[in-house]
């Protein structure tokens, strides 16, 4: 490796999903024709308006990792005939080679399109801008008009952009330890390998929850009557899901994630101006908060809220190689959650129906022992229907089976009762 292709090393926020080697996808689901050939070049495309998708991550002689400019074609696409459910089918992923993968698979007119990034150079908001650039370039090549890709420059990472904001870490953060190794790495499914052997990436099983559209309608109306927002009803659905599954009090579950900072700075960040623009923070249900679904919204809803003004959840990225050093939490009544928010509509496309959205992500197995045992829940909205999914080991299948049914039930019951 040239010193001339370096970009830079891996601040500590991208650092940690190199060392896991976190691969995330964004997958279409989508029927009727589609053309190969239009895909590949508005992927093509795509690569060449954000450079950093053909990057790669190398091994630093400090022990970290630096990431490194593309040297040669763009990545390739795979393309497999199979189950569309399965949406990694036949793909390979390696972290050395690059940074940013397009996975196909098809059966007959249905395929899934899975835009794959790796968690060290791109966000879910982030990440999400790329899929609509994308999916617009593929109209304009189906329909025979120039695929005009704007170049966007390699994004900084959240520590530099919070320095150049005046942002700056608190030195006694009281609630910070948990939560930043805590976002979107899923555990391992097998017993890690010795350090000599790859062990590939386990797929992971996902388990969802999806509201209709006039389900999820309703639940929105149910936030405005009570002055709460979606995420704060949807987190209580999950801590009253978890409380019944654990056979624990609420008072001993602490609720963890991640908060998009782009439009909690100033000036405010673009989407794609950073890698993983992504603050942390938490809640622990107190007395206070009761048992019932908008008291736990309202607690989940203050606390952010407070945490927010307070500047708490700005600062936190900068405390993560703190939280690196002391290892994971050991908190029995641990629940994680992060939320993607609305999916912003995809351009439509001739001959071309755009169905579903759907998330993945896939991990090395763990040979630190920092990755806690804990699945994360994705919380998003895609057609005006909300989607919680559960990427999990395929021998925990039934569990989180139980676990979809119970917050389905919550929400349903929420959404019906009389007010």
């Amino acid at each position: 490796m040239s010193t001339a292709s370096v970009i830079r090393p891996l601040a500590p926020s991208e650092q940690m999903f190199a060392f896991g080697e976190v691969f995330v996808g964004y997958s279409v689901r989508v029927s009727g024709r589609l053309d190969l050939a239009a895909l590949s070049t508005a992927f093509d495309a795509v690569v060449r308006a954000y450079p950093i998708l053909g990057a790669r991550l190398d091994a630093a002689e400090t022990g970290g990792h630096v990431l490194v400019a593309a040297s040669g074609a763009a990545p390739e696409i795979s393309v497999v005939d199979g189950d569309p459910e399965q949406l990694l089918t036949g793909a390979k992923f390696d972290q050395s080679v690059a940074v940013g993968a397009l996975c196909v698979v098809r059966d007959g007119d249905s395929a899934s399109v899975t835009l794959v990034i790796h968690h060290s150079v791109a966000d879910a908001y982030h990440s999400l801008a790329i899929l609509g650039d994308l999916w617009g370039f593929y109209g304009a090549a189906t329909e025979g008009r120039p695929v005009e890709a704007q170049i966007h420059p390699y994004p900084e990472s959240v520590e530099t952009l919070l320095a150049a904001r005046g942002i700056q870490k608190f030195p006694n953060p009281a609630a910070a330890a948990p939560a930043p190794l805590l976002v979107v790495t899923p555990p391992p499914s097998v017993v890690p390998a010795p350090d000599h052997i790859d062990p590939g990436y386990p797929m992971p099983q996902t388990t969802r929850c999806r509201l209709s559209k006039e389900a999820t309608a309703r639940l929105v109306d149910l936030g405005h009557r009570e002055q709460v927002t979606v995420h704060g009803l949807v987190s209580a659905a999950i801590l009253l899901m978890e409380a019944e599954i654990r056979a624990l009090p609420l008072t001993e579950l602490l609720y963890l994630y991640s908060v998009d900072l782009r439009t909690r700075v100033s000036p405010p960040i673009g989407l794609t101006d950073g890698t993983d623009v992504l603050g942390f923070t938490n809640y622990l249900p107190g007395a206070e908060a009761g048992t019932t679904l908008i008291g736990l919204a309202r607690g989940v809803c203050d606390a952010l809220q407070a945490a927010v003004d307070s500047g708490f959840v700005q600062q936190t990225p900068l405390q993560i190689p703190d939280v690196a050093a002391a290892g994971p939490p050991r908190i029995p009544g641990m629940v994680m959650a992060t939320n993607w928010g609305r999916v912003p509509q995809l351009p439509a496309q001739q001959d071309l129906r755009i169905d579903d959205f759907r998330s993945i992500f896939i991990a090395k197995p763990d040979r630190t022992g920092r990755r806690p045992a804990a699945n994360t829940c994705i919380i998003s909205t895609f057609d005006d229907r909300l989607s919680i999914e559960i990427h999990h080991p395929p021998q925990t299948a039934a569990q989180e089976q139980h676990r979809i049914e119970l917050l389905m039930t919550t929400l349903h019951t929420a959404i019906e009762s009389p007010q």
